[in-house]
Formats: structure tokens, C-alpha cells, sequence
């Protein structure tokens, strides 16, 4: 058997009924998001949809044995991660603000994004200065230094707050939401091409190895002579 089915529902399905231990997962993973985790918060999200569904289908998902069901309310998991999201956001902007004439910030900002990301950063803020916080929010990849530079840039603390709130309210509960009301047809979806997917996993970690061993191998160059 697959291990989705084998292990990995099990471990979920435990946590499904476990509401204090799941928001506070949430909160840490939505924190280190906000800070750059390469783990995009979209993935944070949809997980917890997925938890909330299985939480409100005992009968499909029933949990282990000696955990007391106590499945989490999906209007409850909705506002723990808007209220996350809008708490860690906030956080990373206060820093910029704070901190925004450091050196070592301009230094870090530079290296992170490009030579001219701050002269970039700044000429779209003064363009779309209420817009701009909300398009970060919408913008995978880029919240982290987008927020900072926010705070280092001027933005006031009520147009971030109210944009970034706007674009969370849209994004963040109605994934939630649909999640956890649709979970069924997405799990599924997943039982069905989950082989497939683990072929492609295997392929694409292959290529990936072959491609670091071919530049260690092949990669130096000879010396030239003189």
C-alpha cells in the first residue's frame, strides 16, 4: 500500500481532533512563512482545509483509537490564520520600519533581492502606494522583502494594515473554507494520482542528481596553460 494511505492519513487524521495542537502549528508555520521559509503559506492553508474536512467526516476518517473526537471548527481555524498571517505580516513590516536606515538592513535587502531592488521597491510603492501591500500578499516568494519594504519605505501602519488585511480577508479564509468543504474531491484527486506523482518524484530527483553529479564530475575546467 502507498504510504498516503498506510501512514501518512493515519498521522493526519490523529490531528484532525486535536484543535490547540493544529492553531498553534498553524501560527509557527504562518510566523516562519512570513520570514522566508521556503515553504510558500498557501501550503499551510490548504493542509489545514484538508484537516478541518477530515475533522467534520468521523465516519470517513475515523481517528485512532483513545483520541476523543473534538474536530476543529472551520470558522475558528479561518480566523486563527487570517489573525496569523495579519500578526506575522505585521511584525516583518514594524522590523523594516524600525530598522528601515540600518545598513546592515540595506545590505541584507540588497543581497536578497538584487542590486536595485530597493530603488525598484520604492518606485512602485510611491506609484501604487496603497496597492502595493496587497499585491505582495498575492505575490508567493516575494512577502517577505515586499512587507519589509514596506516599513522601509514609509508606509503608513493603517494602509498596510488595511491592504494586507483586504487581500487576506479575500485569499485566506475562502481557501479555508473551500477546502474544508471540498476536501473529498481533492483527496480523492490525490488517492487517484498519487503513483503518477511518485513517478515524477523519482524521475525529477534523478535528473536533479544526475545534473550535481555531471557539474562535479564534468564542471572544472582545465586549467589553461600559460
Amino acid at each position: 500500500m502507498f504510504p498516503f494511505d498506510a501512514e501518512i492519513m493515519p498521522f493526519v487524521i490523529q490531528y484532525a481532533h486535536s484543535p490547540v495542537l493544529v492553531y498553534s502549528i498553524v501560527s509557527a508555520m504562518m510566523f516562519l512563512s512570513s520570514f522566508g521559509l521556503p515553504i510558500p503559506e498557501e501550503v499551510t492553508i490548504v493542509a489545514l482545509g484538508l484537516i478541518v474536512h477530515m475533522g467534520r467526516h468521523p465516519d470517513q476518517y475515523p481517528p485512532p483509537e483513545g483520541v476523543s473526537v473534538s474536530p476543529l471548527n472551520i470558522y475558528t481555524a479561518m480566523a486563527v490564520c487570517f489573525f496569523a498571517i495579519m500578526i506575522s505580516d505585521f511584525i516583518v513590516y514594524s522590523l523594516g520600519k524600525k530598522f528601515g536606515t540600518s545598513p546592515w538592513l540595506h545590505k541584507f535587502f540588497r543581497k536578497y533581492l538584487g542590486e536595485n531592488s530597493l530603488e525598484k521597491s520604492r518606485t512602485m510603492i510611491h506609484k501604487h502606494r496603497f496597492l502595493v501591500p496587497a499585491i505582495f500578499r498575492f505575490t508567493p516568494g516575494v512577502r517577505f522583502p515586499g512587507h519589509l519594504s514596506c516599513g522601509m519605505m514609509g508606509i503608513s501602519p493603517w494602509t498596510f494594515l488595511a491592504a494586507d488585511g483586504l487581500a487576506a480577508l479575500i485569499s485566506v479564509p475562502t481557501q479555508v473554507y473551500l477546502f474544508a468543504h471540498y476536501g473529498e474531491v481533492i483527496l480523492s484527486t490525490i488517492k487517484q494520482v498519487k503513483h503518477y506523482a511518485l513517478i515524477i518524484a523519482l524521475v525529477a530527483a534523478g535528473l536533479y542528481i544526475a545534473v550535481k553529479v555531471k557539474k562535479r564530475i564534468f564542471g572544472k575546467k582545465e586549467p589553461s596553460a600559460t
